[in-house]
This record gives structure tokens, C-alpha cells and sequence, in this order.
């Protein structure tokens, strides 16, 4: 027979499976873009031929289409690194394959950069809390460790 604390710890082990295994799991990731649709609405293929092009084709997001700008023009990137190739078109192939994938949009840069700047200033403003907490306290000052 097994004693108590052996059972009592089987039990609690059983629980936290069972609450694992039901847990909802997290927000998913959208689905990385529809090549062939990328291609029907007029996404050109250029493929990554040197080391260096290959190097800043694994520098894009994987998985998902970015806005682009190059010497003041705009384009819409989809890397394929297992390829070896990205996907480009123009902001009227994006239009266009924004029409094609009902709801796919992908958010502009104006969007993210939305996006970013309220992360930036949430994150500032908490650093600031925190720069102020450490003026006001004697206590959290270095200068007792030799940190001048």
C-alpha cells in the first residue's frame, strides 16, 4: 500500500496535468501569406543568389509580409528563406491582394508604427516612474558600493 504523501502527491500531479491540458492556449500568430496568391496579384519572385542577399532575406520577419521602403519607394516583401527567394510588389499589388485574401490584411507601417510608439511610450513612462522612485530613495543609491 502506498502511504498518504505518495498518494497525495500522485493526485497533485494528475491535477496539474488535467489544468495544463485544458488551458487555453494563447493568441496564434497570423498565417504566413498565400504565395500563390501573393503571385496573381502581381507579386514579382527574386531570387536570393548571392550569400549577401541571402543574409539580408533571413534579416526580413519570417512569416509575414513588411512594408519596404527603398530610395523613396514603397514596396511589400514576403520572404521565402527555405526557397531562397523573396516575394515584391508594388502598394497596388498589395491593394490587390488585400482584395484577393478577404480579411488577410496585414497592418500598414503606419499601423506599426502605431503600434510601436505606444509600446515605446508605455515602456518610458514606467521607466520614468521608476527613475523617479530612485532620486527619491536614499536607499537605492549606489554610491555606498563604489559605483560613482
Amino acid at each position: 500500500m502506498f502511504p498518504w504523501h505518495t498518494k497525495a502527491t500522485f493526485a497533485l500531479l494528475a491535477l496539474a496535468a488535467f489544468a495544463f491540458g485544458c488551458a487555453a492556449p494563447g493568441p496564434s500568430a497570423p498565417p504566413p501569406p498565400d504565395t500563390s496568391k501573393l503571385l496573381a496579384a502581381g507579386f514579382k519572385i527574386i531570387p536570393a543568389t548571392t550569400q549577401t542577399q541571402m543574409e539580408q532575406l533571413q534579416a526580413l520577419p519570417p512569416g509575414r509580409l513588411t512594408e519596404w521602403q527603398k530610395t523613396g519607394k514603397k514596396f511589400f516583401v514576403y520572404p521565402d528563406v527555405a526557397g531562397r527567394q523573396l516575394y515584391a510588389g508594388r502598394p497596388q499589388d498589395y491593394e490587390a491582394y488585400v482584395r484577393l485574401v478577404p480579411g488577410g490584411g496585414v497592418p500598414s507601417l503606419a499601423q506599426q508604427s502605431k503600434a510601436d510608439m505606444a509600446s515605446y511610450n508605455k515602456q518610458d513612462s514606467g521607466m520614468e516612474l521608476l527613475t523617479k522612485r530612485d532620486k527619491d530613495d536614499p536607499y537605492w543609491s549606489l554610491d555606498d558600493v563604489g559605483f560613482r
